[in-house]
């Protein structure tokens, strides 16, 4: 008699916008998942470039694929919301196209939510990747839930792409995303969730993040910045959030400090916070632009006295 498998169905869900150049990459990394039991909706979000071509022919191979083809853009979170009407998965994995999973993300997710009922969402440290796949970085957030809850009001603490989704605990289990910020409506939809479940980051590096000049999230990073702050206040005026003091201070700060910065200085601010640039390397940049010729000084002789 054959046994049946009652692990539970994981959706993952990848919403995709012009994505020909990576796409192959993400699709493989979930189709190559040491665990099997998912369907993978891959959602075209009226692409104009060879990304349709690119899906008809992995469907030819693997018709477990379910393509969905919109005739107008719904943006990523929006495609995702649309998916989850046909989705029959307990367990939502969002995956981003240009990304890459490794090989346990999916059954290691799936294994800590079984073993923490909870939880509503858990994530996964990950490696940041540039455009020819080069690790220049990393994302590791808290992994426990109240370290997670204080890193809220500063930083979305959770690599949105990296998540997996309980649906059983989400308000709505046909929709996940509130549509209201746009490109940060994960950040606004996750802090809804912290009424409803616990979250958790697995401590294991099972993601690859990549960064390339045509990342949502590095474009016009003065208006992502008002949006997360009419996020926070939002979080602690209608959702009973209550940052600390520590965050409350760092949030001023920025309050008073981001808008009189031009969109260049936060956009290599942002990519040291990611851990992408360096201090010590933009430093050693500017310096090269410099000429310091004029300037004749003799070194001194430095001894040091050891006792």
């Amino acid at each position: 008699m054959k046994s049946v498998d009652k692990r539970p169905l994981v959706s993952v869900i990848m919403p995709i916008y012009n994505g020909s150049k990576y796409m192959a990459e993400a699709i493989d990394s979930i189709l190559n998942q040491t665990y099997k039991k998912f369907e993978l909706i891959i959602v075209n979000d009226n692409s104009t470039d060879s990304t349709l071509e690119i899906l008809k022919s992995y469907k030819k191979r693997y018709p477990k694929i379910k393509i969905i083809s919109l005739n107008s853009r719904h943006g990523p979170f929006g495609a995702i919301n649309l998916a989850m009407k046909s989705a029959k998965g307990e367990f939502i994995a969002p995956m981003d196209s240009d990304d890459i999973s490794h090989p346990k993300r999916l059954e290691k997710e799936v294994q800590f939510l079984l073993n923490n009922e909870d939880v509503i969402a858990v994530g996964a440290y990950a490696r940041i990747i540039n455009g020819e796949g080069e690790v220049i970085g990393k994302k590791t957030f808290a992994t426990k839930h109240d370290d997670i809850y204080r890193q809220f009001f500063e930083v979305h603490p959770i690599v949105h792409p990296s998540s997996m989704i309980r649906r059983s605990l989400l308000p709505k289990k046909n929709a996940i995303y509130y549509n209201k910020f746009g490109i940060n409506d994960d950040y606004f939809t996750f802090f809804n969730f912290l009424t409803y479940g616990k979250f958790a980051n697995i401590g294991e590096f099972l993601f690859d993040y990549r960064i390339h000049l045509k990342n949502n999230s590095l474009q016009k990073l003065k208006g992502k910045f008002l949006n997360t702050v009419k996020i926070r206040l939002i979080a602690v005026t209608k959702l009973g959030y209550k940052p600390s003091i520590t965050s409350l201070i760092k949030f001023s700060g920025q309050i008073m400090i981001i808008p009189l910065l031009p969109e260049s200085w936060l956009y290599t601010l942002f990519l040291i916070s990611k851990g992408i640039y360096s201090p010590q390397n933009k430093l050693a940049k500017l310096m090269q632009k410099i000429n310091f010729s004029f300037i004749k000084v003799k070194s001194p002789s430095l001894s040091f006295k050891t006792t």
